[in-house]
Protein backbone atom coordinates (compact mmCIF):
# COMPACT_ATOMS: atom_id res chain seq x y z
CA UNK A 1 0.00 0.00 0.00
CA UNK A 2 1.39 3.20 -0.90
CA UNK A 3 -1.22 5.70 -0.44
CA UNK A 4 -5.22 6.58 -1.33
CA UNK A 5 -7.28 7.99 -3.06
CA UNK A 6 -11.05 9.24 -2.90
CA UNK A 7 -13.61 10.45 -5.62
CA UNK A 8 -17.02 12.04 -5.10
CA UNK A 9 -19.66 11.74 -7.69
CA UNK A 10 -22.44 13.10 -5.42
CA UNK A 11 -22.70 16.18 -7.12
CA UNK A 12 -24.32 15.77 -10.60
CA UNK A 13 -21.84 15.56 -14.05
CA UNK A 14 -18.70 16.20 -11.11
CA UNK A 15 -15.95 14.87 -9.48
CA UNK A 16 -14.36 15.63 -6.70
CA UNK A 17 -10.93 14.66 -5.57
CA UNK A 18 -11.97 14.21 -1.98
CA UNK A 19 -8.93 12.63 -0.80
CA UNK A 20 -5.40 12.26 -2.24
CA UNK A 21 -2.22 10.86 -0.15
CA UNK A 22 0.77 8.71 0.08
CA UNK A 23 1.95 7.03 3.05
CA UNK A 24 4.74 9.30 4.59
CA UNK A 25 7.51 6.72 3.50
CA UNK A 26 6.70 7.09 -0.27
CA UNK A 27 6.46 11.05 -0.40
CA UNK A 28 9.15 12.47 -3.23
CA UNK A 29 9.44 8.85 -5.24
CA UNK A 30 7.25 9.88 -8.26
CA UNK A 31 4.58 7.22 -6.76
CA UNK A 32 2.01 9.89 -7.16
CA UNK A 33 2.27 10.73 -10.85
CA UNK A 34 0.90 7.34 -10.52
CA UNK A 35 -1.58 7.62 -8.15
CA UNK A 36 -2.88 10.89 -9.68
CA UNK A 37 -3.25 8.85 -13.44
CA UNK A 38 -5.30 6.73 -11.53
CA UNK A 39 -7.72 9.58 -10.02
CA UNK A 40 -7.61 11.03 -14.05
CA UNK A 41 -8.55 7.76 -15.66
CA UNK A 42 -11.39 7.31 -13.12
CA UNK A 43 -12.37 10.17 -12.92
CA UNK A 44 -12.98 10.54 -16.24
CA UNK A 45 -14.69 7.52 -17.22
CA UNK A 46 -17.80 9.20 -15.79
CA UNK A 47 -19.67 10.99 -17.70
CA UNK A 48 -18.85 14.41 -15.99
CA UNK A 49 -17.60 17.73 -16.93
CA UNK A 50 -16.18 19.03 -14.35
CA UNK A 51 -12.74 17.59 -11.98
CA UNK A 52 -12.34 19.53 -9.10
CA UNK A 53 -9.49 19.22 -5.90
CA UNK A 54 -9.34 20.92 -2.31
CA UNK A 55 -6.03 21.88 -0.93
CA UNK A 56 -5.07 23.81 2.26
CA UNK A 57 -1.96 24.76 4.60
CA UNK A 58 -2.36 21.43 6.11
CA UNK A 59 -1.93 19.32 3.32
CA UNK A 60 1.85 18.64 2.17
CA UNK A 61 3.28 21.89 1.07
CA UNK A 62 3.88 21.10 -2.54
CA UNK A 63 0.48 20.00 -2.94
CA UNK A 64 -0.90 22.56 -4.93
CA UNK A 65 2.44 22.58 -6.87
CA UNK A 66 1.79 18.70 -8.19
CA UNK A 67 -2.02 19.47 -8.89
CA UNK A 68 -1.52 21.92 -10.90
CA UNK A 69 1.79 20.20 -12.76
CA UNK A 70 -1.39 17.17 -13.16
CA UNK A 71 -3.12 19.73 -14.94
CA UNK A 72 -5.57 21.44 -12.36
CA UNK A 73 -5.66 25.13 -12.65
CA UNK A 74 -6.05 27.04 -9.05
CA UNK A 75 -9.94 29.08 -9.38
CA UNK A 76 -10.01 30.50 -5.92
CA UNK A 77 -8.34 30.96 -2.83
CA UNK A 78 -10.23 31.56 0.45
CA UNK A 79 -9.46 31.99 3.68
CA UNK A 80 -11.13 29.61 6.47
CA UNK A 81 -11.37 29.91 10.03
CA UNK A 82 -12.15 26.82 11.83
CA UNK A 83 -10.78 25.02 15.00
CA UNK A 84 -7.60 23.50 13.82
CA UNK A 85 -8.14 19.67 13.84
CA UNK A 86 -4.78 19.05 15.59
CA UNK A 87 -6.41 20.48 18.91
CA UNK A 88 -9.61 18.84 18.39
CA UNK A 89 -8.43 15.53 17.83
CA UNK A 90 -9.68 14.94 14.71
CA UNK A 91 -5.72 15.30 13.04
CA UNK A 92 -2.46 13.98 14.89
CA UNK A 93 -0.91 16.93 16.12
CA UNK A 94 1.84 15.90 14.08
CA UNK A 95 -0.07 16.48 10.82
CA UNK A 96 0.58 19.77 8.79
CA UNK A 97 3.77 20.26 10.48
CA UNK A 98 4.93 23.55 8.23
CA UNK A 99 1.96 25.28 9.92
CA UNK A 100 2.33 26.36 13.85
CA UNK A 101 0.51 24.70 15.91
CA UNK A 102 -1.59 27.93 18.45
CA UNK A 103 -2.27 25.90 21.81
CA UNK A 104 -3.79 27.05 24.96
CA UNK A 105 -1.39 26.22 27.38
Amino acid sequence: DIGLLELDFRVPDECELAYFGLVADRVGQGLGRGLMREVLARAWHRPIRRLHVHTCTLDHPQALAFYQRAGFTPYRRAVEVAPDPRLTGDLPRTAGAQVPLLADH
